[in-house]
């Protein structure tokens, strides 16, 4: 076969390919088959259902078919490569289940009927085609669009920024976008979980360590010396949101500096600069008090000082100890799963780069040091250990599905035992059930029980998964397909803008806090630009928590066929995925930040690593 005729099939091959893709992404083509279309002709009429339920009129499909078609040409003979065909297959899996959950609440849209089935096969190939050749793309770019990606800053605001003050330069481009939003939202906003903090660190609530302890102490001492030096609440507030912006901030400016000092790409480099100063989104959470915000900012700082150690391949200068110690400590103390983030990655640090193993053994050391002074703390001042409930969500999620939707089956021996975990009817557990977010039912399971119960409940909710093993698959998958599948839009608030009551001034009997400024209507005008950037294509999915798995799945694969050692980068965003999948919320952006805010810096990674492997 001639090379004039063999590259005349892969043509037709990608068209077709491209045909199937763009089907797909026509409107609700993975629809429920459930009622034919008027044509009563066997097969044939779930075929004009399917047909039915799509619209590819428009000129918009025009333009959306020549864009495919000219990625799915230019990558036509860059179509044998097993880890991207891989990974395209996973996202091609998630994104079918993703909308068949969305729509249903179940996999009928998948595995209702054999039609059903086929129809979603069809779906994930177009899906496949999609994902395979648009990564195939961003390969071809990277590798032939060399002039995107120049290490050489030009004209005076990149030199300025990038080479000549790559630390001071980010710093104050930071806090100049940053300026409206502090002054308008001074003295920093509340969440709402650190409402319930603040009032466990007051003594309105009684303490235990559903909120990390040294955490909520730091929260209501800002708050106690805030009344103590100036009668004031609103400047106690201050007193922990000013500070934690500036760290913050610091934290960017260091980022970027690292990303500067290893030469990476301009375009890179104001990418980063533009999603953390300029993006609505980190002015605010850096502006709020929430154990989250410290979260994020530490992961993102041990991420940056792990990338410039590794890759000096030169014994840590002294600010990189300090500054690895203080990260650990910041992600160990601000959240509860935070000592397992620190821990698994510094283990994985150590078999990875042994070469450190002194430094990473002293950030071990660090995290359980702080853990142990964190429980003889609540043992001195006899604080109680939180809710069983919160390390529960997915069981008894998957419980309270079972109980919804097959009550009648339950045995005396198991009505008796489930009887006793919650505050009310076993037939009220199931009506509360929300697929999405596993509060209604935690919320009702008594938390006083001991061990003794556990291990009761344990072993019914085992029992019932052995004879409904299909309902507890499709309540954890229902829970937590939000984080594998992009076009979720985030459960609650994109912005922190959490006082309860009349916007400017907050009094709920135990706190006093009001907005220096008194005019809401820039904090309104502020606010909005967080739905505006919802709304802007491409822009819109950075406030998408199933995104950025992907992308930090897709740094994995690559960075693994470059040099497997270097996914240890990638440790802390796959821990806090992980601890994602087993939280209360499905597709919550609030939990997936660390893993937000260092993609930028992860990116720069997988750079640096595939520049490497080429001077090689």
């Amino acid at each position: 076969m001639g090379d004039e005729k063999k590259q005349t099939i892969k043509i037709l091959k990608a068209g077709a390919k491209c045909f199937i893709a763009l089907w797909v992404l026509s409107e609700d083509s993975l629809s429920l088959l459930l009622t034919g279309y008027t044509m009563e002709v066997p097969i044939a009429k779930y075929f004009y259902t399917v047909l039915s339920s799509i619209d590819g009129w428009g000129i918009e499909t025009i333009f959306m078919a020549l864009g495919l078609g000219v990625v799915f040409y230019l990558v036509r003979d860059r179509q044998k490569n097993a880890r991207i065909s891989g990974l395209s297959a996973f996202f091609a899996i998630c994104t079918t289940f993703g909308i068949s959950y969305s729509k249903t609440n179940s996999w009928d849209c998948i595995f209702l009927f054999g039609l059903q089935f086929v129809l979603a096969v069809f779906v994930m190939v177009g899906y496949y085609f999609l994902y395979k050749n648009c990564l195939l793309f961003l390969g071809f770019i990277v590798e032939k669009k060399s002039a995107l990606f120049t290490r050489k800053p030009s004209g005076r605001i990149e030199r300025f920024l990038f080479e000549e003050h790559p630390f001071l330069g980010p710093f104050l481009f930071i806090m100049i976008f940053a300026l409206p939003w502090l002054i308008a939202f001074f003295p920093g906003t509340l969440q709402w979980d650190a409402h319930a903090q603040l009032w466990q660190g007051l003594g309105v609530i009684d303490k235990n360590s559903h909120f990390p302890v040294f955490m909520t102490e730091w929260m209501s001492g800002c708050i106690r010396l805030g009344r103590l030096l100036f009668h004031s609440d609103s400047i106690g507030l201050f007193l922990y949101t000013g500070p934690q912006f500036l760290y913050q901030t610091l934290v960017f400016a260091y980022a970027s500096l690292v990303m500067s000092r290893k030469r990476v790409p301009v375009l890179i480099s104001w990418g980063s600069l533009l999603f953390w100063g300029v993006y609505p989104y980190f002015q605010i959470w850096g502006f709020t008090m929430v154990k989250d915000s410290i979260q994020y900012i530490s992961v993102l700082l041990l991420v940056t000082v792990f990338i410039e150690i590794i890759s000096s391949e030169m014994k840590p200068k002294g600010y990189q100890i300090v500054l690895f110690i203080f990260s650990v400590a910041g992600i160990t103390l601000s959240r509860n799963d935070g000592r397992y983030v620190a821990l698994i990655t510094v283990i994985f640090a150590v078999i990875l780069y042994r070469k450190y193993w002194k430094l990473f053994l002293g950030g071990a050391c660090v995290c359980l040091a702080l853990v142990g002074a964190e429980n003889l703390y609540m043992s001195h001042f006899q604080i109680s250990q939180g809710e069983v409930g919160e390390m529960l969500s997915i069981p008894l999620q998957q419980t309270a599905r079972y109980l919804k939707e097959h009550y009648d089956e339950i045995t005396e021996e198991e009505e008796e035992v489930l009887g006793r975990g919650f505050t009310v009817s076993l037939e009220r557990v199931g009506n509360l059930y929300n697929p999405i977010i596993s509060d209604p039912v935690k919320s009702n399971f008594i938390a006083a029980h001991d061990v003794s119960y556990l291990k009761e409940y344990l072993a019914v909710w085992f029992h019932q998964m052995l004879k409904h093993p299909d309902t507890y698959i499709q309540a954890f998958i229902n829970h937590t397909y939000g984080y594998f599948y992009p076009n979720v839009h985030n459960y609650g608030d994109y912005i922190a803008i959490f006082y309860i009551g009349n916007s400017e001034h907050w009094q709920d009997g135990h706190l006093d806090i009001e907005f220096t400024m008194g005019s809401p209507y820039i904090r309104r005008v502020l606010a909005h630009t967080v739905y505006l950037a919802e709304k802007i294509p491409v822009v819109s999915m950075f406030l998408s928590a199933g995104f950025y798995v992907y992308v930090l799945l897709g740094e994995f694969v690559f960075l693994v066929s470059r040099n497997r050692r270097t996914i240890a980068i990638l440790i802390p965003g796959l821990c806090v995925v992980l601890i994602c999948m087993a939280s209360p919320v499905n597709g919550y952006l609030r939990y997936i930040m660390p893993v937000m805010a260092t993609t930028p810096v992860t990116l720069a990674w997988c750079y640096i690593v595939n520049d490497r492997r080429k001077e090689k």
